[in-house]
């Protein structure tokens, strides 16, 4: 073919293309906006303000830029807010910045006193103190074990289903706390997700609902429960209302908290600042939990600050809960210095306002007898009505059996098995917890470990704040000359007039292990030095200690 005859087809051919194209163009769809997703998924309905005014990739990230229903959904991120994921989602930039390293640091996901505390009983490390979180855990027997049976709580640990919290609700990242279904949303579940149809999507608040707690803290020290008077025990529950747990534990009602009676729930104490933690890692619950009664109940003039004198962070959430006001002067958390966003002092007195019940109470000062002469013990010492115990345990470690582990989420060989022993509700022993300005102060112990494990015995005290907090106290006598008070264990212990001593009759037989009772903590008028608890600055009572106190229930 001549080249001139084919240079006019190509030029023919060209612009026969050109033609289709502009018609092409005349007829086609507008390139995608930034998010084409509302094209198919019509009619969201559910997210609170904050969340509606985004777009849907800002937390779902995928493919922005295609109105191809397969192509777009490359990328997607069907539950946003789990720790994989934190930073491109949540914590991205513009949005929450700066909470995933909070949420990384929180000993709610490091679990670093739990690894710790494990890994010593196992013999693995020389001190319950070394920071390694569920992350690090590799397959040694204490690493395999808390695989086994732990570390489900971990914040890190992922959700995978949609669906709301509930009793066994576990991990989430920031689902695990700020997550709520609305009716709608719960009806939605469990349909086939027709684009076209209307959608109740779930919310996301910045004030948690008591049932996000509920999955980790009603085990362990059981404060879920405790706030509200459920115990596990064994035998008769006599007259007490009785219910089954999601996870088929059976509760009774006992006493509950006196806050929790009043309408207040865990985050009308408990702020952004302490459950979040401020990004330091903690080794045990104590040091991340700053609050203490006395930052409400006060014993001195408090510190106060106007809404412009608190952090960013706290100003949102005052704004948020309905508490932002120019002239309130907030109270402030001695230890931390963050501020109780629901709490005011005004001309009246210092006041708390419910951010679940919405009611304003006063906050009463500790009582004289509080300050003079007991100022040494915790408050919980004398106000808590009960808390949680098991005598012993029995852990045992079945190589033929197979576990789920926690940590990978997957099938793996080999079971640790523990039974219990009899669960009771009682009033707490008492123990010594020294201080760093050289002081010490008397706190609430329970049993934390009384096992045999891998051969060697232990009996081991843990320090509690069970949150049964009443009104009443303890008599004098259920300090002075009570024995579980005093790590005696329980039995009869009494004064002998003629010979001016005391006696105690251990009603538990004694363990040949170490000699003691198998609920005791000490030996009667015995004491025992490093390795008798949990954590390396708490104790049980010296000898010279419970003199003292013998001396006063004689009197």
């Amino acid at each position: 073919m001549p080249r001139a005859a084919a240079a006019l087809i190509a030029v023919v051919a060209l612009a026969a293309l050109l033609q289709l194209w502009v018609r092409h163009a005349q007829h086609a769809p507008p390139p995608p906006s930034r998010d084409e997703c509302g094209g198919c998924h019509l009619a969201v309905s559910g997210l609170e303000p904050g969340h509606a005014a985004l777009s849907c990739a800002a937390c779902h990230l995928g493919n922005t830029r295609t109105t191809n229903p397969r192509l777009a959904h490359v990328g997607l991120v069907r539950i946003p807010g789990n720790e994989a994921d934190v930073d491109r989602t949540c914590g991205a930039a513009g949005c929450h910045e700066g909470l995933p390293h909070r949420l990384r640091a929180n000993i709610m996901n490091t679990m670093n006193g739990v690894v710790s505390v494990d890994r010593w009983v196992f013999g693995e490390q020389p001190t319950p103190t070394a920071r390694t979180p569920v992350s690090a855990l590799g397959h040694s027997p204490a690493d395999t074990h808390l695989r086994n049976l732990c570390v489900s709580c971990h914040l890190g640990n992922p959700k995978t289903e949609v669906g709301p919290l509930d009793e066994l609700s576990r991990g989430g990242g920031c689902n695990a706390c700020h997550l709520r279904y609305s009716a709608a949303a719960r009806a939605q579940l469990g349909k086939k997700l027709e684009p076209a149809l209307p959608f109740a999507h779930a919310a996301l608040f910045v004030k948690p609902e008591p049932i996000a707690c509920f999955g980790c803290h009603a085990r362990s020290g059981r404060v879920s429960l405790n706030v509200d008077g459920w115990q596990e025990f064994g035998g008769d529950a006599g007259d007490a209302p009785v219910k089954t747990l999601a996870d088929g534990r059976v509760v009774k009602r006992g006493p509950g908290d006196v806050h929790a009676e009043r309408g207040l729930g865990c985050v009308d104490c408990h702020g952004s600042w302490e459950v979040m933690g401020d990004g330091t890692p903690a080794l045990h619950r104590e040091q991340q939990s700053t609050l203490q009664c006395t930052d409400c109940h006060l014993v001195a003039a408090p510190v106060t600050r106007t809404l412009a004198q608190l952090d960013a962070e706290s100003q949102a959430v005052a704004r948020l809960e309905g508490f932002a006001a120019p002239a309130r002067a907030y109270l402030t958390v001695a230890k931390s210095g963050a501020a109780l966003v629901n709490t005011f002092r005004s001309d009246g007195g210092v006041f708390l306002t419910g951010k679940y019940s919405g009611r304003t109470v006063p906050l009463r000062p500790p009582a004289k007898a509080c300050t003079e002469g007991h100022a040494a013990l915790s408050c919980a010492s004398c106000h808590d009505a009960w808390v949680p115990q098991c005598v012993s345990c029995h852990t045992r470690f079945d190589r033929d059996g197979g576990m789920f582990d926690l940590l990978a989420n997957e099938e793996a060989p080999g079971e640790w098995l523990e039974e219990g022993g009899t669960p009771r509700a009682e009033p707490a022993t008492l123990g010594v917890r020294m201080l760093a300005d050289g002081g010490r102060r008397i706190e609430e112990f329970a049993p934390g470990m009384v096992l045999t494990l891998e051969g060697r015995f232990h009996r081991l005290f843990a320090p509690v704040f069970a949150h049964t907090v009443r009104k009443e106290v303890r008599r004098c006598e259920g300090c002075h000359a009570n024995p579980v008070a005093l790590g005696y264990g329980r039995g009869v212990l009494r004064y002998e007039v003629d010979t001016k001593a005391w006696r105690f009759s251990p009603q538990f037989p004694v363990r040949p292990e170490d000699g003691l009772p198998e609920d005791a903590w000490i030996g009667f008028l015995q004491t025992r030095g490093p390795g008798s608890t949990t954590r390396e600055d708490t104790r049980p009572f010296t000898v010279e200690e419970q003199r003292r106190i013998l001396a006063v229930g004689v009197k």
